[in-house]
């Protein structure tokens, strides 16, 4: 089997992998969700709603791990691009270049960044807003607040350096 074969398939594999990832996603939200929205039985009170400030947290991480496994296809796109074993892959690889710089391939990672950013507003927003009506303390809501921020924040984070590190690759 030639070299452009393996590499083709370890792309296949990669997109396998990035597609267990939204799942998983979606599996972390939707458990964190749950349990800070007090949907078990175990929990009439809904006091654990602060566990929804932890969403960003789990969008950040899935997010980190999908935009690692992006930059090792683009990685083997170009590898593929400068190579001159099969020149019908290689113009392939040129052409899929010229479409994803234009933005035809940034629908993908726009739901991801879409996704993180819904789930860790929307979600958060339900235990802001609990609190509120509680008339919890100023520290716990400045708590609450501080962690929502960072956690956005590192998903912003998170975002930019793999947009830096995707125009690295790009030289």
């Amino acid at each position: 089997m030639d070299t452009a074969s393996l590499l083709k398939q370890e792309i296949n594999k990669t997109l396998e992998d990035l597609h267990d990832f939204a799942k998983w996603k979606l599996i972390a939200v939707s458990a964190l969700a749950a349990a800070g929205l007090g949907l078990s039985q175990n929990n009439l009170q809904n006091t654990t709603y602060w566990l929804l400030v932890f969403v960003p947290y789990a969008c950040a991480y899935v997010d980190l791990n999908c935009y690692q496994y992006l930059l090792r296809i683009f990685l083997i796109a170009k590898v593929l691009r400068n190579s001159q074993e099969d020149s019908l892959l290689r113009y392939y690889e040129d052409q899929c270049e010229i479409y994803r710089k234009r933005g035809f391939f940034g629908f993908g990672i726009f739901a991801q960044l879409g996704s993180s950013l819904a789930f860790s507003v929307i979600l958060p927003a339900f235990a802001l807003v609990r609190f509120i009506l509680d008339n919890v303390e100023s520290w716990k809501l400045e708590s609450l607040l501080t962690a929502w921020f960072i956690g956005l924040l590192i998903l912003v984070l998170c975002y930019l350096s793999f947009i830096q590190k995707g125009k690295l690759l790009d030289d």
